[in-house]
């Protein structure tokens, strides 16, 4: 059952970037809202400029981070919360916070860690901090009483880090592209547009973008490429396409242009390493746009391959589908139904489901 008239606190470090986490914490957090709870939403940056729409329907504190005053803020935090009857955290280090407010402030709140991402600092990087954090980290997580995943990749990955069961709540199409789905598939001529948006740091493989773009524009006459999104492995592209005219960069882009660039695409380009879900794959196959994707994480859990788009273990097999795709219609238009059908899964129906069970465990 999901709690009503309830006092809700929900932990995510920064709210700048509409990336998948952050919109899947702000639509929880407005759902709740909407069930009569009293939500807060706590953070240490917030660009009210890119979620002031959907934060308006609850609380929204941000508090400085900077040095020493992180972890003045993270105390804060943990005292602000302590009389909340669910925090529900999002990514580190939200969950040290959470524990922190029940060891040192007495909460008697429940704790529910959603994780998005795969815990990088588990990985190849040991430095003395992040071995601490771990150290830490493995104690904290027994004062959590509910740790929830958003993938079976994910819950894999937990299972294996934290040696500790979590449930599944899957991220869910928003409103906007929910909408798409109930509509009839876009057609239109060919246009020749590869589409590809998101937050472009390390481990989403931007070069294989450009890799596929190169080899392709010289067997597709016309050939575009449309890339949305930020981040830190941009610019050097932007710069060295700058004179492409077949080459647009649209930067940070809401819903309405992401909708409206993939309703003029043919197909819709994921690279990703090291995404555990993948949100913006469902929100393309709400538009009925085939997708190819690495056979890495939680796209295997999407894409079903020849079906509703395509998983490759390769990058010359990557650049192949794109071409498959694009120049045979009959392919693409089969690919596109089955991604409506596939979209269906992630609407705010299942979500509740899943939500609910949530609740019950905790």
């Amino acid at each position: 059952m999901i709690p009503t008239h309830k006092t809700i606190s929900v932990l995510h470090p920064y709210v700048n970037k509409k990336g998948g986490a952050v919109k899947m914490m702000i639509f929880l957090s407005s759902f709740l809202h909407k069930k009569n709870n009293d939500v807060t939403f706590y953070s240490f940056s917030y660009d009210k400029n890119v979620f002031s729409e959907e934060a308006v329907h609850f609380g929204m504190k941000s508090f400085y981070s900077f040095g020493v005053l992180k972890f003045f803020s993270l105390l804060y935090i943990a005292f602000k919360i302590r009389k909340s009857d669910y925090v529900i955290i999002g990514n580190s280090p939200m969950h040290f916070v959470g524990v922190l407010s029940k060891t040192l402030f007495f909460s008697r709140a429940k704790l529910i860690w959603w994780n998005h991402h795969y815990p990088w600092y588990y990985s190849e990087n040991t430095n003395n901090f992040l071995k601490l954090k771990r150290f830490f980290e493995k104690r904290v997580i027994k004062r959590i009483d509910l740790v929830i995943s958003n993938s079976q990749y994910l819950q894999s990955v937990i299972k294996d880090i934290y040696n500790i069961p979590s449930e599944i709540l899957s991220p869910v199409l928003d409103r906007d592209f929910e909408k798409q789905i109930q509509k009839d598939i876009i057609t239109h001529s060919p246009s020749n547009t590869i589409f590809t948006y998101g937050r472009w740091g390390e481990g989403k493989n931007i070069q294989l973008i450009f890799h596929t773009y190169e080899n392709l524009k010289k067997k597709i006459p016309g050939l575009h490429l449309i890339v949305g999104g930020a981040g830190e492995e941009l610019p050097y592209y932007c710069d060295k396409y700058e004179n492409d005219i077949n080459v647009s960069f649209l930067g940070t882009i809401d819903n309405n242009t992401i909708i409206d660039t993939l309703g003029k695409s043919d197909i819709f380009l994921f690279p990703s390493l090291i995404d555990s879900f993948g949100l913006v794959l469902i929100e393309s196959m709400s538009l009925g746009i085939p997708v190819v994707c690495l056979n890495k994480s939680g796209a295997r859990e999407l894409v079903q391959n020849g079906v509703n788009g395509y998983l490759v273990d390769s990058d010359n097999e990557f650049i192949d589908k794109a071409y498959d795709i694009l120049t045979n219609s009959e392919l693409r238009s089969n690919l596109s139904l089955a991604s409506k059908s596939t979209a269906k899964r992630f609407t705010t129906h299942s979500f509740e489901k899943q939500l609910s069970h949530i609740f019950k465990r905790v």
